[in-house]
């Protein structure tokens, strides 16, 4: 029992450091520790390389969590770790929902979860898309920095006769999108069909995948489509946070 809250107490310390307290005193009050505590278990993290300590600066995340940090992302598998929630956002809605990464200009699916409609969409995992024309595609573009935006934009592309096909006319989109924190596919990439997805972002803010629903526009009107914009948001916010992000 005495062990497993001595690890309490470090992780708490470490969780401390890493939000921002970096002195003994600070760090003693913060956790609820006594000075001399809080000191010996500070020696014992720095001596182990998970904190890092000078007279300056005080105590600091060490590079052992750096190392573990990268192996705990190198061993995260987006599919299988977002499958659960996709699954979730399907079976509250019955519609089609998609997870897609970005490759140029061009958003691959990575997962399909089909819908309980009759209509059965066209798409597989592993297909490509133009990032223009889809509100996956869209979203993703939204986190990126505004000057490659214009990266994902082929001039005179026309999926549909609704497809933004202009330049300027794809900025204001993609502000739109960053702005509100949701993409929609209104028929731009095949006629018929509608969408809405919402970005995902890993632990340093970086939009890694989008979900989406996709459904014809019987289902997916106007007004449907307000009730579903919070829901596919939260599920991408949901696995956002299962990638260490913890923006809101």
């Amino acid at each position: 029992m005495e062990t497993a809250q001595t690890v309490l107490r470090a992780l708490a310390l470490l969780e401390a450091v890493a939000e921002g307290v970096h002195d003994l005193e600070g760090l003693s009050a913060h956790v609820g520790l006594t000075r001399s505590t809080a000191h010996r278990l500070l020696t014992t993290l720095v001596r182990a390389g998970y904190l890092r300590h000078s007279p300056r600066e005080g105590y600091r995340l060490g590079p052992k969590l750096i190392e573990l940090g990268f192996r705990a992302y190198a061993g995260l598998h987006l599919p299988s770790l977002a499958r659960p929630y996709l699954e979730q956002l399907s079976g509250a809605t019955r519609e089609t929902v998609h997870l897609g990464v970005l490759e140029g200009a061009e958003v691959v699916y990575i997962d399909k979860v089909p819908g309980k409609r009759e209509l059965q969409m066209a798409s597989y995992i592993g297909a490509r898309v133009p990032a223009q024309s889809t509100a996956l595609g869209k979203a993703l573009v939204s986190t990126l920095p505004r000057e490659e935006w214009l990266r994902a934009f082929v001039p005179g592309l026309r999926r549909t006769e609704r497809t933004i096909a202009e330049a300027d006319r794809f900025l204001e989109e993609i502000e739109r999108v960053a702005r509100q924190g949701y993409a929609l596919d209104l028929e731009e990439n095949e006629p018929g069909i509608r969408c809405v997805a919402a970005p995902v972002r890993d632990g340093a803010g970086r939009g890694v995948a989008a979900v989406s629903i996709s459904s014809a526009v019987v289902y997916l009107t106007d007004e449907r489509i307000r009730e579903l914009i919070p829901l596919v948001q939260e599920t991408a916010r949901r696995i956002s946070r299962e990638l260490g992000w913890m923006g809101s």
